[in-house]
């Protein structure tokens, strides 16, 4: 016999992993690019973080749009898919680098994820149904 819950439960994984990927990809993609451009224009310093945190916003819009495409409770959903991301992302960017620090910074990009997955499920579950 099939045991339902447990293949809701994959599906469910399989989405969040399905939606943190296609984050992960957009956010190299768009980070290579932003680096192209830094190699050709002067573009002060104090612009990197604000377009870093564009960069992350972009990439978590879009996967929090894939994970609630069709389904309900975006804004649980938005939240882990962006608590995800972060770790994630701070994983494959410390690997990258070969530097592991934590700090109050990545604490706030946290939240940051948190926030902008937990908005973004929420109005996007909210439209489908309007």
């Amino acid at each position: 016999m099939v045991n339902i819950e447990t293949d809701e439960n994959r599906i469910n994984a399989l989405a969040y992993i399905k939606a943190t990927l296609v984050s992960i990809v957009l956010t190299l993609l768009l980070i290579l690019v932003f680096a192209f451009v830094l190699k050709f224009t002067y573009l002060s310093d104090k612009f990197v973080t604000p377009i870093n945190l564009v960069i992350k916003a972009i990439s978590l819009i879009v996967g929090t749009l894939v994970l609630t495409k069709n389904g309900s409770n975006g804004l649980v959903k938005g939240l882990i898919l962006g608590v995800i991301f972060s770790i994630v992302s701070y994983l494959i960017f410390s690997l990258m680098l070969m530097k592991f620090s934590f700090s109050i910074g990545q604490l706030a990009d946290v939240g940051f994820c948190a926030l902008v997955g937990a908005v973004v499920g929420a109005i996007s579950v909210n439209l489908k149904k309007g």
